[in-house]
């Protein structure tokens, strides 16, 4: 190994490690958001575990809340993007399906007022 390639792999790593920790220490939301066109039809406590079935005019989703965690668990949209994305924790994570234009955020009580005014 080169002296310069030592080099560069210091400064990856002193880049890398500052934004692993912040990435691994963000707070937990305690609300999932559920939104459909951009509007929140559903507000729901993380730790209200259970099944919820959502219906628009272009399909369903049903989304599952399991030990403060969120996924969608079944969807009749073409190639399931939302289904494989499965569990979310962090706060402001989302999970998005475009075809049904159905939106699964987790969010902060903090934040109530940011989801206002935004």
């Amino acid at each position: 190994m080169k002296k310069n390639d030592v080099f560069l792999i210091i400064i990856i790593l002193l880049i890398l490690v500052p934004v692993s920790v912040l990435f691994l220490l963000r707070e937990t939301g305690d609300k999932v958001l559920i939104k459909i066109d951009g509007k929140v039809v559903d507000t729901i406590s993380l730790k209200a575990d259970g099944q919820y079935k959502y219906e628009t005019d272009h399909g369903y989703n049903i989304v599952e809340i399991k030990d403060s965690k969120v996924r969608v668990i079944e969807a009749d949209c073409p190639g399931h993007d939302c289904v494989n994305k499965g569990f979310i924790k962090r706060n402001n994570e989302s999970i998005i399906c475009l075809p049904h234009r159905l939106e699964v955020s987790i969010v902060s009580s903090d934040e109530e007022f940011d989801i206002i005014v935004q």
